[in-house]
């Protein structure tokens, strides 16, 4: 039996046809709507209230570095805050002692093109390293498995992380490595037992345990205080899960270029001593 058509349904004479009240496909009177990811039939042309917008979690939105300063439970701190989908950390060793090559973090940043540099491991008397460093791939020093000053790991293989000295695996494949320590920040809880004794000038490390990180620096504090201090999460949009003390007092020194926001930035005195190795910033 033959079907009627769908374009001549019974209409009277001057009725509209079917397709011509509903087109079938587009057409030069019904063209196709610009295609948009998150509205596949097209985007409307009247605004949407907020709960329709694109939703970005925090987590995967990038943020672009950035000095900080800021006051902790009494504790005066500039931070380099960064993520490392954006930027990449490096070692910087100076193979034949700190008094060779670069004097200060700022020439040392210059010197490898990077963004932004801090002093990073302690070192002997002699100008040797206190426990392993790694560049790029090349190991430095030896491991170190009893000092506190080298309980921490700052691991650079796929992507930067902060562990403790036991869980780091000599198997694996990493490009930078310093050891450090002791411990600040772990779980989000400051440290107990740390020193109280001695304010004096402080670098580290912190990290959210996902993307974000931050190049820090103390202007006085003892490690307890500066522990209480980077757990009572003194950055908007960063909660410090995890940080790590770098070496202190006189080796403290933290450049960031000019072209970072809220650069440039020098905590370095006249004062400072030359350093063995750097922990630097630079652009992926």
């Amino acid at each position: 039996m033959a079907l009627p058509s769908c374009t001549a349904w019974n209409r009277s004479v001057g009725e509209s046809s079917y397709t011509e009240a509903f087109p079938t496909g587009p057409g030069p009177e019904h063209p196709l709507a610009n295609l948009d990811p998150d509205f596949p039939g097209g985007r409307p042309d009247f605004p949407l209230p907020d709960r329709w917008q694109p939703d970005v979690r925090p987590s995967q939105r990038t943020l672009p570095a950035a000095v900080h300063h800021t006051t902790a439970k009494g504790v005066s701190l500039t931070f380099l805050a960064f993520d490392d989908r954006n930027y990449e950390i490096v070692v910087a060793d100076k193979a034949d002692g700190p008094q060779t090559e670069w004097q200060t973090a700022q020439e040392a940043a210059k010197a490898h093109h990077a963004l932004a540099a801090i002093n990073a491991s302690f070192f002997s008397p002699e100008g040797e390293p206190l426990g392993l460093v790694i560049e790029n791939g090349s190991r430095i020093g030896t491991w170190n498995a009893s000092s506190s000053l080298t309980s921490g790991v700052l691991s650079v293989e796929h992507s930067p992380r902060l562990l403790r000295r036991k869980h780091w695996r000599s198997f694996s494949s990493t490009r930078h490595l310093v050891q450090a320590g002791p411990f600040l920040v772990e779980n989000s809880q400051p440290v107990p037992g740390l020193s109280n004794d001695t304010q004096r000038p402080r670098s580290f490390i912190a990290w959210n345990g996902r993307h974000r990180w931050a190049f820090g620096y103390a202007k006085s504090a003892t490690l307890a205080e500066l522990s209480t201090a980077l757990a009572s999460e003194p950055l908007s949009k960063f909660s410090i899960t995890t940080a790590l003390n770098f070496d202190g007092g006189r080796s403290c020194d933290l450049w960031v270029s000019p072209s970072v926001d809220g650069g440039p930035a020098s905590t370095r005195r006249i004062w400072n001593n030359p350093v063995r190795n750097y922990v630097l910033l630079v652009k992926r």
